[in-house]
């Protein structure tokens, strides 16, 4: 009896020790998201306030051991010459329900583009970061979230470029 405990309390802990497979977004055109090298953000179609927030936070990120640092691609400071493999652009959708909006929720979602292209080859899927509809000083909770969307936005490209472009090690006794 002692044993089967163990058993299923060993199984039942399997899930948190996985690895996660699923990608976080969706790859359009696998061989131009593999063959990036270089890349600019691009931020004309968002408003100014918004364009500082995304500008703030690749700046911070930017150094060697930020969150930035973890994709090998070189980061090009403007998309107008372009010379960039990839156009990296962050939206903030419009919420969609009347509770998002009460709450303060704020969406983000990432697209990498080929330059010249109208389409993405890479897009992650919404992100929402939920607000608690406080109206307690809500112009820094409401840019905290903000900042957390983009985050979130970026962390799910870079989960998304390991898991799709590094090859998975084939396990010992597969052969």
């Amino acid at each position: 009896m002692k044993y089967w405990l163990c058993i299923v309390i060993t199984l039942s802990a399997l899930p948190l020790f996985a690895k996660d497979y699923k990608l976080r977004g969706y790859v359009m055109d696998a061989t131009a998201f593999r063959n990036i090298q270089t890349y600019c953000i691009d931020t004309r179609y968002l408003p100014p306030w918004k364009e500082r927030i995304v500008n703030q936070f690749m700046a911070h990120e930017s150094h060697p051991k930020g969150l930035l640092a973890k994709l090998p691609w070189r980061r090009l400071t403007s998309c107008k010459d372009g010379a960039a493999d990839a156009r990296v652009r962050l939206e903030f959708p419009p919420d969609r329900s009347l509770a998002q909006a009460v709450r303060n929720d704020v969406n983000s979602v990432l697209f990498v583009f080929k330059p010249g292209s109208p389409t993405p080859i890479y897009e992650t899927r919404e992100v929402v970061v939920q607000g608690d509809g406080n109206d307690y000083d809500a112009p820094c909770a409401v840019l905290f979230r903000e900042q957390g969307a983009v985050d979130s936005a970026v962390r799910a490209l870079i989960h998304d470029w390991l898991k799709y472009t590094v090859p998975v090690a084939p396990s010992p006794g597969s052969r």
